[in-house]
This record gives C-alpha cells, sequence and structure tokens, in this order.
C-alpha cells in the first residue's frame, strides 16, 4: 500500500508539471507572439501622421487643476 501511494505522488507530480508547460505552451505562447507582433505599449513604431500628441488641457480652471484628477 505505501509504495502505490509513493507511484500515485510521483505521477501526479510529474503529471501536474506536464500539464501546465503544455498550458503555457499552447495558451501563454501564442497570446505572447501575437501581442509582440501587434502591441505597441511604448510606442516605438513608427506611425503614417508622425508621434506627436495634441496637447489635453485637463486643468482648465482652479478648482479642476485642485482636484488632481
Amino acid at each position: 500500500m505505501q509504495a502505490l501511494l509513493q507511484f500515485t505522488e510521483r505521477f501526479g507530480s510529474m503529471l501536474s508539471r506536464t500539464l501546465l508547460t503544455i498550458l503555457y505552451f499552447a495558451v501563454l505562447g501564442p497570446f505572447a507572439v501575437l501581442y509582440r507582433l501587434f502591441a505597441d505599449p511604448l510606442h516605438l513604431r513608427r506611425r503614417p501622421r508622425g508621434n506627436w500628441t495634441a496637447w489635453e488641457d485637463r486643468n482648465s480652471s482652479l478648482s479642476a487643476a485642485k482636484r488632481q484628477d
């Protein structure tokens, strides 16, 4: 009976590592590749109209500036 418990514990450990590895490469891998291809969070790619962004005036009055939005 002790041998069966040791075997099932080892088998469960191996199976969980195997399933997590497959999950990592099947789900997170393709997501990371697609994100890397299409996302530009630092805005490093050149845009057709240039990198200029217009100024947004959010604190035009003294009361709005005091709110610290």
